[in-house]
């Protein structure tokens, strides 16, 4: 398999690393390449890529040569793109039924799974491009009998299903927000298609109206974390075959004096912390949560998570950082290991108005070196004040290398 690091070979030295990154846009049409220096302490625009946006979320292949997109643009499509030697070109796109926000492509990265509003949909994968190809299956949302009548833009995303997962054990799982549950599969290692298990229903009850949004499994494939974008909590649950069982749940929020209303907020986002030789499990899981207007910044917080995949200390060993700004409709995450040490490089994404004006940052890499290291820390953004309307606002970005 070619290394990573060979499509960029271009800007890449041994005395000045760079890491790459491609974010979207919940504004603009195009696509951005971006180059993270950590020694400059600098990210700035490598190229920018006529696309098929706004673009709402990216996932890439194990390669990271492929990334697939989502977007806003009617009729709904799912579009594939080729990183070879340093550039991005696009290689196809297929149509979708509704507007997804989601897509992933789990092991053996055979096919590729969507999920957005009333439906979601399985694709092949082509072996030889890497690019969507066929469509397999459809899931349903809605009864079948209304899908026609279902919104079926992007607006239909704050009540429908919001993301799709997998753990090592071959679940599937998706959140949708209307009916505050997450929807659990089984899927076919053969055929890639899903056949649904069971609705699991919030913990809390119909009335907390809890809005799960999105979801990250432990690689144990034990454990799976949600965020519920109404009531702003990280739950825990144990995976069974049957179903999830609650376990605990954590606050997006501090527990601040006076204490923070959830209803100005809307929680968004999670990611475990990479595997490294030290520490081959997660010890950390990332969260955040935007602010409902302007006028209310968003958080970003750390858990600290046992071998197992457990919280491991109670509230008070928590971290909260408060962002820039609201975030928007972003605040999306995405973690990269440092070199030689345990700390990470976290893609925070800014859709804020603030972040197309004079303090810039649509996209912005922070630094957390662990427990007791001072939290996080901004240490680049692009764009800046004086780069023009270069990109209004980050929707979702992620490491190429």
């Amino acid at each position: 398999m070619e290394p990573v690091q060979n499509f960029f070979d271009s800007t890449v030295n041994s005395t000045s690393p760079v890491h790459h990154v491609l974010s979207g846009s919940f504004h603009s049409l195009s696509l951005f390449l971006l180059a993270f220096s950590p020694l400059q302490r600098t990210l700035e625009l490598v190229q920018t890529v006529d696309a098929f946006g706004p673009h709402q979320y990216l996932a890439t292949n194990p390669r990271k040569d492929r990334v697939y997109t989502t977007s806003w643009a009617l009729p709904p499509v799912l579009s594939t793109w080729s990183i070879e030697a340093g550039r991005v070109e696009h290689l196809s796109s297929v149509p979708i039924t509704a507007t997804s926000s989601y897509i992933t492509i789990p092991p053996p990265y055979t096919h590729a799974y969507s999920a957005g509003g009333p439906t979601g949909e399985v694709h092949t994968i082509d072996p030889t491009t890497g690019a969507l190809a066929e469509k397999l299956q459809q899931v349903l949302f809605v009864p079948e009998d209304e899908l026609d009548k279902a919104d079926k833009t992007r607006v239909a995303l704050r009540y429908g299903s919001h993301g799709v997962e997998f753990s090592s054990s071959g679940y599937a799982f998706i959140p949708v927000l209307g009916t505050d549950s997450i929807e659990m599969y089984t899927r076919d290692s053969s055929t890639g298609h899903l056949k649904h298990i069971t609705s699991v229903l919030s913990p809390r009850g119909p009335s907390a109206h809890d809005g799960p949004r999105h979801v990250k499994i432990h690689p144990n494939g034990h454990v799976l974390y949600c965020v519920t974008e109404h009531t702003n909590l990280v739950d825990a649950y144990k995976i069974t075959p049957t179903g999830l069982e609650h376990i605990a749940s954590r606050s997006l929020l501090p527990s601040s004096t006076p204490a923070l209303d959830p209803a100005i907020f809307r929680g968004d986002t999670l990611l475990l912390s990479p595997s490294t030789s030290s520490h081959p499990a997660p010890r950390a899981l990332f969260a955040t949560t935007r602010g409902a207007t302007t006028s209310t910044r968003g958080w970003l917080s750390t858990f600290p998570l046992d071998e197992e995949g457990m919280f491991a200390a109670g509230p008070e060993g928590d971290e909260y950082w408060e962002t820039p700004t609201s975030g928007g409709k972003a605040n999306a995450l995405d973690v990269l290991p440092k070199d030689q040490d345990d700390g990470v490089w976290i893609l925070l994404t800014d859709d804020d108005d603030a972040s197309a004006g004079e303090s810039g940052g649509g996209v912005r890499v922070l630094e957390w070196d662990g427990w007791g290291t001072g939290g996080m820390k901004i240490v680049a953004g692009w764009p800046q004040s004086g780069d023009g309307k270069l990109m209004e606002g980050g929707s979702h970005a992620v490491w190429l290398d």
